[in-house]
This record gives structure tokens, C-alpha cells and sequence, in this order.
């Protein structure tokens, strides 16, 4: 179960040199008419027309064929279709170059890697930005926690692949925007829903849609149950979600978002090395169970957004948001207590200058970020009882944290001519990080560190014929260290760890993507090539601490294809693969010089193929395959995560009797039982890499989406 690189990833790399690639473009989503449309959203099986999706991940509401970049567009279906709503792995795994490592650990969640950055995390999201109806979920210091994420009330996403700083700041991999789904037309409904499924796993959720007025608002409420395929894993979550927002006629809109989340108790049943995860896979290892390894978190925020046009040309978008945070969370040798809060503004405005067909385009803003957070750690005493909590011993740790981030930028888009578009955006970013020790019986160790960085891109779209659309970049991106990451030091004294360093990133991008309306047929192709400096790299103490340290240098390249063809109207196919290379080039640590080899906890190739199948009479079935090539699990590249191959069954009917409409749906994940581990944890200790998904799952539900008014 070594690793093993394919010779056909290294010819393809060495043909296509420092190429880039986009997502294989979707649907634009339609408004639904009724409960039932509601529920299934139109166009499951979708046409293709890139020259008519506009998106506004780029800060600006912008057709995807003028884009510089790889953008990805993911549609409400992935979200809602008889998924377990629970990872980004079920909808996202169709954009290439995005690998989900679906731990299915809820005190931990997904962790995401974007053209290789991101695999750090030793939990939540790092290295790229996340949105949720336009308010981050992204923390300023860069950590995304993805529980207050409503999978289940999603409607689309936008993802940004590669260096996003220069529209986003700390946001060195790119962006995933999600945003709720549109609310039907002059009419409401309500949809309960009950899920039931394998490892004991049942969910219950209700939500409520509709619109009048130039009122609109969706609401869920979602309850999660579940023991866990692994022993201690068991985990129970609540979530609240609401969007509502008030149309001004031709001038904009108003949005307001209200998100809670809570989970009194997820167990923690980390890592395995390579013997108990082949034949062990459900065990759990005996101190993790005795230190009572653990999560409590409770999470709300919200915020308002403002969509306002300012005469005929111009157009001013601003955001406010404010969110608390608490999480409890026991891990072997320490209890770490934290409570947070941070809030933010951003604005920006956007106008066409005066000319001929309005030329060129303005934009530009300023985002203000900021974080406050009470860090508290005790020695951990254990559990005292079976099944108890684990008990706080001695304060190891005290100190007030705080982030403040501040970044305007300016943004230029001119056309060229009929067919070409030049693009060029510009943002400076500064942040401080202030560390306030409260423990002084060892010593003072408060202090500041301060990282600052001017983030450009420039990129030019060409688009030759109607159906091909090509696009090159140059940019820059930078990542700072989480507030976790400074405040883990190796030497466990207080304050941050004066030696690590923001990652520097700067790449390059070139891609093609197109559409063929009348043959159903979509297709992207993308190629990368970065170099990135002081690399954030993880390894692990003996209690399971992560700390970090810096890479000299590292060469990150790569090769994305998406295909999408309908042969038939009820028929649907999608295939999305990644090749990449991703070495150290110059990394030298105490344990040794890891030059030359690859950066662990990345997959270097991986492939998805997905069928989807309508019937007239209300059956849709969906058939995804997935390969994922095996990749090294450690810097000196000695041990390897193994390769798999899985696959994944859905069907879902929809009847209608008497008016009433119902909803059956049926999933099976991992249909053949293929024995694999999900995620991993890179250079972890003693040898335990690994975290192992579970055999074949199987689960059901049912809904019943009530119109309430209109038709």
C-alpha cells in the first residue's frame, strides 16, 4: 500500500507545462412554481449555455465567459437531491482541482484542499474563503468553521479556484460561495423532512419558503442524531437558518441572514495507524476513549446586505455581519476553552465609465475584519466515570487573542474589442495579530505580530468562437496562520509563535471552456502552475497536538477537466478529473531534508464520473464513481494513503395523489463496501495517519413539500 505516481500524470504535466482549467459550466437556476418543483428544482438533467451563466463570486455581477479564472458553478440539486446533507463531499465533487476529505467526525468537519493548499487543517477549513449568502463564514484570522453551513437549504454555489487575495485577502487556494435557495415565486411552502440511515443516523428537518409582496424568506431547521460508524463517534447537532430579503424594485434588494448551531456533544475518535485502520477500522484507540476526546461548540451569526443601484451606471454592495462563537474541546493532555466574537463590514462599488458601449468598468471598496477571542486551556484529567466528560485539571494556558484586518482594493475590466476582456485587480492587506497573557506565573509572553501584503492579478479572456472561451492569469495570494496555529507552539509557552510566517503564493493560469447548446455538451479544461514560499506544513506531538512550521519553498501544477454531455433529455453525464504535482523543493527540518518530495495529504490524481437518469414518472436515479489514487501521508514520504475505488447510489421518486405531493428517496454510499479511509492526518505521530470511512452506508427519507399559498 505504497504510494505510486502514474508515468501518464507526469507526460501530461510535462506537455501542458504551467496550463489552468474551469469547471464544465451548469445551469442557471430557475425559479420553482410549486412544492414539487421546490423540492426537485428544475432542469435535473441541465442545458449548457456558458455564455448566459453570470455569477458574483468575483465581487461583481459578471458573465462567466468574461472571467480570467477557473469558476466552478454548482446548482441546487447537488445540495438537496437524496443527499445526507452533511458534507461538501456529496455536492462539490464534481469541481476539479476541490478534494473533499470527508472525515465523518463532527467534531472535527471536512476538511478542503484547493490545488493542493488546505491540507494543514488539522480541523475546519484553512488556506481559502468561505461565504454564506455573502457573509463569511471565514473567521479574519482564516479559519472556516463549515457547521453553521445549511446544506439542506442550499441553492448554488460559486468557487473561485486558485489565488483569490486580491479579491478577498487571506484567501491563498480561492472561495466557495453558497448561497440559499431562491424562495418560489408569489406563493409559500413547507417541506418536513425524516432521514433515517446505517450507524444509527436519523435526521429531521422543516423548512419553510415563499414570497409576496417583494418579501422572500427561507427557513430551515435542521436536527441531527447519530452514533457513528467508528467507535466513540457518536455526535448530535442542532442548526437554525434563516434568509429573508426585501425587494427595492429596480434598484436592489435588501438581505438579512440569522444562523445558529450547536452540538451539545460530538465525540472525537481520531487517528489510526496503518494496521487498525486495515483490520481494525472501527476502533478507536484506548487514551483517546480515557481522555474523553470530545466537542461542545455553540455558533451564531448574522448579518445584513444591501444591493443598491446609484443611478444608471453605478451600483453599491455592502455587507455587515457579526457572529459569537464557544467551543469546549477535550483532546489528549489538554482541555482547550474558547470563546469568540467577530464581525465585519465590507463595501464595494462598481460603475462603467463613460465611452463607447461602456467600455470599461470600476470597482472597488474596502473590507474591515475583526476577532476577539478567549483562550483558556487546562491539563486533562480524563474522564472519571464511563460515558462521563472530561475533567479540567490545572490552567496551562490563559490569553486574550485579537485579529484586526483591513484591506481595500480596486478593480479594472475593459473590453478589447468584441471578443477579448482584460481584467486586473489590485488589494493591499493588513493584519494584526495581539496576544494578552493572563497566565504570568511563568512569564509575560504577550506580544503583536503584524503581516501585511499587496495581492495583484491580471488576467485576459479571449472568446474565439461562441462555444470556446479562453482565459490566462497571473496572480498573487498570501496566507496568514490562524490564531491556533500562532498560539500552539512547540516550546508550550504563551503569545504567538514568533517564527511562523505567512505562505506567499504566486501562479499562473491558462484555460478554455465552452458549451454546445444544441448537443447538450459542456466541457472546461485548466492547467496551474504556483511556487509557493514558507509553506505552512503540520506534524504531530505524542498527545495529538498540532504544530506548524514553515517550508522553505514548494512547486505546486496541475492539469483540471470537467466534461458534462446530455445525450438525452432524461439522460445525464459528467466526469471530472485532476492530475497534479505537488514537491518541496526546498524544505529542511530537524528531522531531516524532505527536497524533492511531495507534499503529504494531497491526492496527486483523482476522477469522478457521475450518471444521472430521469423517468417520466417521477424516478431520478444518480450513479457516481470515484478514484482516488494513493498519496504519501508524511513529509519523508515513507508511508502512503492506499488507493480506492467507490461508488455511490441514488434514486428518488416523486408521486402526487390528490393533490398531495410526496417525496421517497433512497441512498446507498459505497455500494460495493470498498475498504478506504476517508481523510488523514499529514506527519501525525506514531504512525497514525489514518481516518476510515465507513463500509457500504445505507439510508432513506422521506417529504412532504405543502404549498401554503399561490400555485
Amino acid at each position: 500500500m505504497s504510494a505510486s505516481y502514474s508515468p501518464a500524470a507526469g507526460v501530461t504535466l510535462a506537455l501542458l507545462g504551467c496550463l489552468a482549467f474551469t469547471p464544465g459550466p451548469a445551469p442557471a437556476q430557475e425559479i420553482p412554481k410549486t412544492p414539487a418543483d421546490s423540492v426537485r428544482g428544475a432542469d435535473t438533467i441541465p442545458t449548457y449555455r456558458t455564455e448566459e451563466i453570470s455569477v458574483r463570486v468575483a465581487r461583481s455581477d459578471r458573465l462567466l465567459i468574461h472571467l480570467p479564472f477557473s469558476v466552478a458553478v454548482v446548482e441546487r440539486a447537488a445540495f438537496q437531491d437524496a443527499r445526507l446533507a452533511v458534507s461538501l463531499d456529496e455536492s462539490l465533487r464534481f469541481v476539479p482541482g476541490l478534494f473533499v476529505h470527508n472525515r465523518r467526525n463532527f467534531s472535527l468537519g471536512d476538511r478542503l484542499t484547493m490545488r493542493g493548499l488546505g491540507a494543514r487543517a488539522q480541523f475546519g477549513v484553512r488556506g481559502m474563503r468561505v461565504l454564506s449568502d455573502g457573509i463569511p463564514l471565514t473567521f479574519p484570522d482564516g479559519q472556516t468553521a463549515l457547521t453553521n453551513l445549511d446544506l439542506a437549504s442550499a441553492g448554488r454555489a460559486e468557487i473561485i479556484r486558485g489565488p483569490a487575495s486580491a479579491l478577498y485577502g487571506n484567501a491563498g487556494g480561492g472561495v466557495i460561495s453558497v448561497s440559499t435557495e431562491i424562495p418560489p415565486s408569489d406563493s409559500a411552502y413547507l417541506e418536513p423532512l425524516f432521514l433515517a440511515g446505517s450507524y444509527g443516523m436519523f435526521q429531521g428537518r422543516l423548512k419553510a419558503a415563499g414570497s409576496a409582496a417583494g418579501f422572500g424568506y427561507v427557513g430551515s431547521v435542521n436536527y441531527l442524531d447519530s452514533d457513528g460508524f467508528r467507535e466513540h463517534s457518536s455526535a448530535r447537532l442542532f442548526r437554525g437558518n434563516l434568509v429573508a430579503s426585501r425587494s427595492l424594485g429596480d434598484r436592489g434588494e435588501i438581505r438579512a441572514l440569522a444562523n445558529f448551531f450547536r452540538t451539545p456533544y460530538a465525540q472525537n475518535p481520531s487517528s489510526l495507524d496503518l494496521d487498525d485502520a486495515v483490520n481494525r477500522p472501527r476502533t478507536v484507540r484506548p487514551a483517546i476513549v480515557a481522555q474523553g476526546a470530545a466537542e461542545i461548540a455553540t455558533q451564531g451569526h448574522g448579518g445584513a446586505a444591501l444591493d443598491l443601484g446609484l443611478g444608471e451606471t453605478a451600483r453599491l454592495r455592502a455587507v455587515a455581519w457579526a457572529g459569537g462563537r464557544d467551543v469546549w474541546n477535550a483532546i489528549p493532555g489538554r482541555i482547550i476553552d474558547l470563546g469568540r466574537f467577530w464581525g465585519g463590514v465590507r463595501t464595494e462599488i462598481g460603475t462603467r465609465l463613460p465611452g463607447p458601449a461602456s467600455a470599461v468598468r470600476l470597482a472597488g471598496g474596502v473590507d474591515l475584519e475583526l476577532q476577539r477571542d478567549n483562550r483558556a486551556e487546562f491539563e486533562n484529567l480524563g474522564i472519571q466515570e464511563p460515558g462521563g466528560r472530561a475533567m479540567e485539571g490545572d490552567l496551562i494556558l490563559s490569553q486574550g487573542e485579537s485579529v484586526v484586518g483591513l484591506g481595500p482594493f480596486l478593480q479594472l475590466e475593459a473590453d478589447l474589442g468584441a471578443r477579448w476582456t482584460f481584467a486586473a485587480t489590485g488589494r493591499f492587506d493588513l493584519y494584526r495579530f495581539e496576544a494578552d497573557d493572563r497566565l504570568l506565573s511563568d512569564g509575560d509572553d504577550s506580544g503583536t505580530r503584524t503581516f501585511s501584503e499587496f495581492s495583484p492579478t491580471v488576467g485576459l479572456t479571449w472568446s474565439a468562437l461562441d462555444p470556446l472561451n479562453l482565459f490566462a492569469n497571473y496572480s498573487t495570494a498570501f496566507q496568514t496562520p490562524t490564531t491556533n496555529e500562532l498560539s500552539n507552539r512547540p516550546d508550550g509557552q504563551g503569545g504567538f509563535n514568533p517564527e511562523l510566517e505567512p505562505e506567499r503564493i504566486q501562479g499562473v493560469e491558462l484555460g478554455m471552456r465552452g458549451s454546445l447548446g444544441e448537443a447538450r455538451f459542456g466541457y472546461g479544461i485548466a492547467a496551474f502552475h504556483s511556487e509557493v514560499k514558507n509553506a505552512l506544513v503540520p506534524y504531530e506531538g505524542a498527545t495529538d497536538q498540532v504544530y506548524f512550521r514553515n517550508a522553505g519553498r514548494v512547486e505546486r501544477s496541475g492539469v483540471e477537466l470537467h466534461l458534462a454531455w446530455s445525450p438525452l433529455p432524461s439522460l445525464g453525464t459528467r466526469m471530472a478529473y485532476t492530475v497534479q504535482r505537488l514537491r518541496f523543493v526546498e524544505f529542511e527540518t530537524p528531522a531531516g531534508d524532505f527536497s524533492g518530495n511531495a507534499e503529504p495529504g494531497v491526492p496527486d490524481q483523482w476522477l469522478v464520473i457521475g450518471l444521472v437518469h430521469s423517468a417520466p414518472f417521477g424516478l431520478q436515479t444518480e450513479l457516481d464513481y470515484r478514484w482516488v489514487a494513493a498519496y504519501p501521508v508524511n513529509d519523508a514520504n515513507t508511508a502512503a494513503n492506499w488507493s480506492s475505488h467507490v461508488i455511490d447510489l441514488r434514486a428518488t421518486l416523486d408521486r402526487t395523489a390528490d393533490g398531495f405531493p410526496l417525496r421517497v428517496f433512497v441512498g446507498i454510499d459505497n455500494l460495493l463496501g470498498e475498504r478506504y479511509n476517508g481523510s488523514v492526518v499529514p506527519n501525525a505521530f506514531g504512525g497514525r495517519y489514518y481516518e476510515p470511512a465507513p463500509g457500504t452506508v445505507v439510508y432513506g427519507g422521506v417529504s412532504w413539500p405543502l404549498a401554503l399559498t399561490g400555485g
